[in-house]
């Protein structure tokens, strides 16, 4: 089956969000993520999350094989981040955050990475979001960066806000009692990807 036939295929499926097929197809081909990350970069924003959300799904599958290979899926990512590759993974931190959750045993060694693009363009949201994913995992990388959170609450960018207020949530409830209330009176919407739903 030629590429451009699989893309489609797995597009639809992730359309329809058909998580046994997307899984069965993931399980029975050699190398599902190359699929999977041209998908994260499709201009329907609802295809790019469901694409997100699958790559979670390949690691947590590799992982049954040992570590070693989803270990370098994201020291890649990350090297997508950085200035010598040209900074061309803009949905890399989305993309690590989800790897994480579905292979929980790296988020220590890998998650506290993430801190580095809270405030580096373009990975500022999607390193927020990041963050507020895998702290709602496990927390505890991200106990000693409360104070860094906070100053970033100070950020203009409404989706960074929630963000760090979501992660705040996750990782010491405490400081949202303390700093949610500000938000009150703002009525600006935000768009979250439902990963329950």
């Amino acid at each position: 089956m030629s590429n451009s036939i699989e893309k489609s295929k797995v597009k639809e499926l992730l359309i329809r969000r058909d998580l046994e097929a997307v899984q069965s197809w993931i399980e029975n081909i050699r190398n599902p993520q190359r699929v999977l990350f041209s998908l994260a970069y499709d201009a329907d924003e609802l295809v790019r999350w469901r694409a997100i959300e699958a790559i979670g799904r390949v690691a947590a599958i590799w992982s049954t094989n040992g570590l070693k290979k989803i270990k370098n899926l994201l020291r890649q990512q990350f090297w997508m981040m950085n200035d010598e590759s040209g900074g061309l993974g803009w949905h890399s931190p989305e993309i690590i955050g989800e790897i994480l959750i579905n292979v929980p045993q790296l988020i220590e060694e890998f998650g506290p990475m993430l801190l580095a693009f809270l405030d580096e363009e373009p990975f500022e949201r999607g390193s927020h979001l990041a963050v507020y994913r895998v702290a709602s995992v496990d927390p505890k990388p991200f106990v000693d960066k409360i104070d860094l959170l906070i100053k970033l609450l100070e950020q203009p960018d409404i989706y960074i806000q929630a963000y760090t207020i979501m992660a705040l949530g996750e990782i010491d409830p405490r400081q949202v009692k303390h700093y949610a209330p500000k938000f009150d009176t703002d009525i600006e919407m935000i768009k979250i990807y439902n990963f329950e739903t």
